[in-house]
């Protein structure tokens, strides 16, 4: 994307700002409360129009497209809070992020419960009665299910018990290894280093560093006033 500027009413709430991922990397978004993180990421899905720059997947301009045109072109959003449906079963949460591709849908559904064994222990279970860690399982693998060029992950392990996001975070991993393309924000700024490849810092709504995730976790000027770093 480049150049993107975007906000409420008539102020903006990112500057400029300039990202590029490439297939198969994962990216670290990392900031402040309030820097713009969020708004970035609704951004990039069509949840809101941005005032100037543009949006490209594949050489495809994404910007002017509704929301669920840009998740048919591969950019799909894992907001915070999870957003799972809570009075349908756990299968057929899964089962509907398969909208936009329904071939071989059993398939892959057997292969997300593979990916997240607590599912399958949960399958005919109500989604809205599972623990935060498994609805945001839930919400990866629904993700996963509409077969995503890029994958953004807002906050998952906010809220989230230490083993859990300890798993979480595997899970993420293991997705590397298959050449998933990742777009990750999180509170948890050591562990998404950890999993980056590169990583960039937002403040007030503009790129204030980038560079390798290596780069941006062994400055410590950065680390301090961006991530809790001591």
């Amino acid at each position: 994307m480049g150049a993107l500027t975007t906000g409420y009413g008539a102020d903006p709430v990112l500057n400029a700002v300039d990202i590029r991922v490439n297939e198969g990397e994962i990216i670290a978004l990392l900031g402040a409360n309030g820097a713009g993180k969020s708004t970035l990421m609704r951004t990039l899905v069509g949840l809101h129009r941005p005032f100037t720059g543009g949006i490209h997947v594949g050489g495809v301009e994404l910007a002017t497209l509704r929301a669920e045109q840009i998740v048919a072109h591969g950019l799909v959003l894992v907001p915070e809070g999870r957003q799972v449906f809570p009075e349908l079963s756990v299968l057929d949460n899964i089962r509907l992020g398969a909208f936009l591709h329904p071939q071989d849908r059993e398939a892959r559904v057997e292969a997300m419960l593979q990916r997240f064994p607590r599912l399958r222990e949960r399958l005919h279970q109500r989604a809205g009665l599972l623990s935060g860690g498994e609805q945001q399982m839930l919400a990866i693998a629904r993700a996963l299910m509409s077969r995503p060029r890029v994958l953004l992950l807002d906050e998952p392990s906010l809220g989230l018990a230490p083993k859990i996001i300890e798993e979480l975070f595997a899970a993420l991993d293991r997705l590397r290894g298959e050449n998933m393309t990742l777009l990750l924000v999180d509170q948890m700024a050591a562990l998404a280093l950890a999993l980056a490849d590169r990583a960039y810092v937002l403040e007030n709504g503009r790129v204030v560093a980038q560079g390798t995730a290596a780069e941006i976790a062994a400055d410590e000027t950065l680390t301090k006033a961006y991530l809790g770093g001591h």
